[in-house]
């Protein structure tokens, strides 16, 4: 083993259903062993961190805005009326929702490349 290029070693213990899961995959990246298909999961795949922030604020302006239009129709359905700032007010958190939307887009396109 001294006269090796790889004597290191990893051990891994795994379910019986990860251990199909994980030959099935080996099988799909046509790698004919374990080290081959770990080495080239671990060495030639991209790791990425995802910052979930932007999300999380995202789906408080859809939550936020998705109870304004329910408030918006609830009062609409038991007057018949909508008033012209309600309309604005919804647009302009559509707006908003809109620009968080753009920039998540921008993050992971740039992310990508």
């Amino acid at each position: 083993m001294a006269n090796r290029f790889r004597n290191e070693r990893i051990e891994i213990k795994l379910t019986k259903e990860e251990k199909e899961v994980f030959e099935k995959k080996m099988k799909l990246a046509n790698c004919k062993t374990m080290s081959h298909f770990l080495r080239k999961c671990v060495l030639e795949k991209e790791i990425y961190v995802v910052d979930l922030e932007p999300f999380r604020n995202l789906q408080w302006l859809l939550s936020n805005a998705t109870n304004n239009i329910n408030q918006i129709a609830k009062a609409t359905n038991a007057t018949g009326v909508i008033y012209k700032n309600e309309i604005k007010s919804m647009n302009k958190q559509i707006e908003k929702l809109s620009k968080e939307i753009w920039q998540i887009h921008s993050l992971l396109l740039n992310k990508s490349k």
